[in-house]
């Protein structure tokens, strides 16, 4: 049976029900009989429909007390396709298959990734499923309660883990080439012309050029820049997306704070990631200009974005030294020089997005996904006012300092 603990969780019995009677017998010993409760988390943003289970072996009445204090019990993920209008607009059916394919072609070389106890994928329904171990019952992990302006600590623990995951992409791709790009090669494109994406990015690229410009920020940057963003995607990102070994590596894709949880073991802060659904093959500063722009905007001048480069580069060749890779090809200075090419992407990303994790944005995402969305970018500009404005003024301007225009000006 199942026990509502959220009023969100009262249609999913139809479907959750059998599905925990089909995973039961993975789940180990003592669990084929169940029992489950539900509930949904609400601390962070989700694109997919996300369900925590406890699932509890069976007593029956009659047990005794000590029959039900040994009840077994464990608790699991389960991920489903969100509605259709937003599988039409984030591209959800892409990023189910690129989740799915991830636990089934690849996690096993990458092994720091939760356990897939279950994972399925119905392209032409809402039946597409993924069932996960919960690593923050199970093993101890949390969410980070800094969503910006995240200290320092944390930041440089996500970077050894992202170090880690990209190195282990390095690895495979030269011990297991034909696998590796067999898996690559399988992943679909999520964030294409066809999606919010681009038209979001196209929309609130110069955000920051508005208030440079009410600032009497000087006119002539102000406009060529402008000129250069009028269509980010098409002119920009999609060069940021273009493959240029020996760098490319595997991108987990939606590196955020969101997806990174954490715990302290030893003094030491460990960090696992989550939510593969956007990952691809590029440039491995698609994922650290998210993270850094996004989540250290106030804080990333060229100081401190040369040491935390710096850090995720020593765990990077660390990690590629315990592999037995040749370090030759990965270089601080062939990083520091590609993160000048595309750190932009970071930026963009975050003229969207920032306001949303400094909580400004109190509106449901199925809700706005109605609105028409040739609406969005001018919404979305607006969206954290004046605030917003000059974080985002501000960091264009430290990665104009450290070279990060270089490349487009």
């Amino acid at each position: 049976m199942g026990n509502v603990m959220c009023e969100q969780t009262q249609d999913c019995h139809v479907w959750l029900g059998p599905l925990i009677t089909k995973v039961s017998s993975m789940l180990g010993k003592g669990f084929q009989e169940v029992r489950y409760e539900v509930s949904v988390p609400t601390d962070s943003f989700f694109i997919s429909n996300l369900f925590f289970v406890n699932v509890v072996s069976n007593t029956s009445p009659d047990d005794d007390d000590e029959a039900k204090k040994s009840a077994k019990y464990t608790n699991i993920v389960v991920k489903k396709m969100p509605a259709e209008t937003l599988q039409e607009v984030v591209g959800s059916r892409q990023q189910f298959h690129n989740e799915v394919l991830f636990y089934q072609k690849y996690a096993q070389y990458y092994d720091r990734a939760p356990r897939c106890i279950y994972a399925t994928e119905e392209p032409l329904s809402l039946d597409s499923v993924i069932v996960l171990e919960n690593v923050a019952t199970e093993r101890g992990y949390s969410v980070c309660k800094w969503k910006y302006d995240t200290p320092l600590e944390y930041t440089l623990a996500a970077l050894r883990e992202i170090a880690r995951f990209h190195a282990t992409a390095y690895a495979t791709k030269r011990t297991r080439e034909k696998e590796f790009f067999d898996f690559v090669n399988a992943i679909e494109e999520v964030r294409n012309q066809e999606t919010s994406f681009s038209q979001m990015l196209n929309g609130t690229a110069t955000r920051s050029l508005d208030f440079l410009r009410r600032q009497g920020h000087d006119k002539e940057f102000c406009d060529k820049l402008e000129a250069r963003m009028a269509n980010t995607y098409e002119d920009l990102v999609l060069k940021f997306f273009e493959i240029e070994e020996p760098l490319a590596t595997l991108c987990h894709g939606d590196f955020t704070i969101n997806n990174t949880l954490f715990k302290k073991e030893s003094d030491e802060l460990k960090v696992i990631l989550v939510d593969f659904a956007l990952i691809r093959y590029g440039s491995p500063i698609l994922d650290l200009s998210m993270f850094l722009c996004m989540h250290c905007a106030r804080d990333l001048d060229k100081v401190m974005l040369d040491n935390v480069l710096r850090v995720y580069h020593d765990s990077l060749i660390q990690c590629l030294k315990e592999n037995d890779i040749d370090v030759g090809d990965y270089s601080y200075e062939a990083l520091y020089e590609d993160y000048k090419k595309r750190g932009l992407f970071g930026f963009f990303i975050t003229t969207f997005f920032l306001a949303m994790q400094m909580g400004k944005f109190d509106e449901e995402m199925e809700d706005f996904a109605k609105t028409d969305q040739t609406e969005w970018p001018a919404l979305a500009r607006q969206i954290g006012g004046e605030e917003v404005d000059e974080i985002l003024a501000n960091m264009l301007l430290k990665l104009e300092e450290f070279g990060c225009l270089d490349y487009i000006l």
